[in-house]
C-alpha cells in the first residue's frame, strides 16, 4: 500500500477549487457526460473547470475527433506536467446511479511511473470521486504504467488528504485501444470511507501527470456514465 505524499498532493488539487452550478442533468437509466458538443475554454471542456499545481507545468486538455469512430473525445497531454479537470456532481445521485462506466484509451504512458514509489508516482489518466475542502477524501481509478492492474493503495498527506486508488489497467494493456470500464462507485465509497451514506458535495475529476518521472503522457476519454444497477 502506498502512503506517498506525492500522490496525495496530486489528489489535493482535485478539491481546492470553487465549483459552479452545472444545471439539471437529464434523468433516465443513466447520466452520461461526454464531449461531443463541448468546447474548450481555459483548458477545460464546457461545464468543467481546470486546476493545475503551483510550480509545475500545466497539462493540456483539448477535444479531438477520434479517427476510428469519428466521435469527439477529450484528449489530455502531460509533458513533464500535471493537470486536472473538475466537474460538480451536485445533480448526480449515486444512490440512484451507483455504477460508473467510462471509455478510455492511452497513446503514451509516463515511462517508468509507479504509484507505489513516491518519486515515480505518475499516472497517464486517473478518474477521481471525492469530497471535502480542508480535509479531503477521494477514490481514484487509474491507468497505471508499472503498477500492476488490480493493485490498490492508500495515500495520506499530513492527515488532511486521503486517496484510495485502484489500478484498472497498466502498461501490459494495448496502446491506442479503447477500453470500457465499470465500477460500483457507491459501494466503493461506502466501503473505503467507512460510511453508510454517500457524502454530500462530491466532485468528479479527470487528471493526467508525468512530472515526477519527467516523461510524457497522452490519453483520451470518450465519456463517463453513471447508471442504475
Amino acid at each position: 500500500m502506498n502512503n506517498g505524499k506525492h500522490h496525495a498532493l496530486s489528489a489535493a488539487i482535485l478539491f481546492l477549487a470553487s465549483f459552479f452550478p452545472i444545471g439539471s442533468l437529464a434523468a433516465g437509466d443513466s447520466i452520461r457526460l461526454d464531449f461531443r458538443a463541448k468546447q474548450i475554454s481555459d483548458n477545460a471542456p464546457t461545464g468543467w473547470e481546470y486546476r493545475g499545481k503551483f510550480g509545475t507545468k500545466d497539462a493540456v486538455f483539448d477535444i479531438v475527433r477520434d479517427a476510428e469512430s469519428g466521435t469527439r473525445v477529450l484528449r489530455m497531454t502531460a509533458d513533464r506536467a500535471t493537470g486536472v479537470v473538475l466537474f460538480d456532481m451536485e445533480d448526480i445521485d449515486l444512490e440512484k446511479y451507483p455504477i460508473m462506466r467510462w471509455k478510455w484509451k492511452v497513446e503514451v504512458l509516463p515511462a517508468g511511473a509507479d504509484a507505489r514509489i513516491k518519486a515515480k508516482d505518475d499516472q497517464g489518466i486517473s478518474i477521481y470521486i471525492g469530497y471535502g475542502r480542508f480535509t479531503q477524501t477521494s477514490v481514484s481509478y487509474a491507468w497505471q504504467t508499472v503498477t500492476p492492474k488490480g493493485e490498490t493503495g492508500k495515500s495520506v498527506y499530513n492527515g488532511l488528504v486521503t486517496t484510495y486508488w485502484r489500478s484498472m489497467r497498466d502498461e501490459k494493456d494495448g496502446l491506442n485501444v479503447w477500453y470500457t470500464e465499470e465500477r460500483n462507485v457507491r459501494d466503493d465509497i461506502k466501503r473505503l470511507f467507512d460510511t453508510d451514506e454517500i457524502p454530500s458535495g462530491l466532485a468528479l475529476s479527470v487528471s493526467t501527470n508525468s512530472q515526477y518521472t519527467g516523461t510524457r503522457a497522452v490519453c483520451f476519454l470518450e465519456y463517463i456514465e453513471f447508471a442504475k444497477k
